[in-house]
């Protein structure tokens, strides 16, 4: 007589897929779960500072670097006692209003700044604590242009077409 022998049978395709497939969404859910508890976004911690032009012509750029000439040993003080740098900040602005002959303005709260592409991506738009002085119209390129253009043009990127490494590895897991 024959030893009785158990039969076993190859687990099924349908459940190995199901079984991918659940891992594809357990690594979705996870990746989702870390996008909320870790926001992308650039954090700024302190002020930040804006000198504006009233046009870009070159007098108008000239009045703006004499102002920052004035202004940017006052503002290296900030962080120290940020009260008493902006009241001084507010009585050089007027003693250069009269003296230039020019109207300049200071303004101190949020502002927003727009998206910048930056090495690592692109930083959201975001609201910031500012303080802003403005020559004229201020409708000149601002100080951070002058001293950082790489912040303020944005250099022409080949467009690449984004790739999602899970359908890539899957497409390469099942392209046999």
């Amino acid at each position: 007589m024959l030893p009785d022998y158990e039969i076993k049978k190859a687990p099924s395709i349908d459940k190995q897929i199901d079984a991918v497939i659940f891992f594809v969404w357990m690594l979705l859910l996870i990746q989702f779960c870390l996008f909320l508890l870790f926001p992308q976004g650039e954090e700024v911690e302190g002020i930040r500072f804006r000198l504006i032009a009233n046009s870009n012509t070159i007098e108008d750029q000239q009045v703006k670097n004499n102002v920052k000439h004035h202004i940017e040993p006052i503002l290296l003080s900030y962080e120290n006692n940020p009260q008493e740098t902006y009241n001084e900040l507010e009585q050089v602005v007027d003693k250069l209003s009269n003296k230039l002959d020019t109207t300049i303005t200071i303004t101190r709260g949020d502002a927003i700044f727009p998206p910048k592409v930056l090495n690592e991506g692109i930083s959201s738009q975001m609201s910031t604590e500012s303080i802003v002085i403005s020559i004229g119209n201020a409708r000149g390129d601002n100080w951070w242009c002058a001293l950082f253009p790489k912040v303020c043009y944005k250099e022409e990127v080949e467009k690449e077409k984004p790739k999602f490494w899970v359908w890539e590895w899957l497409k390469k897991k099942f392209s046999t």
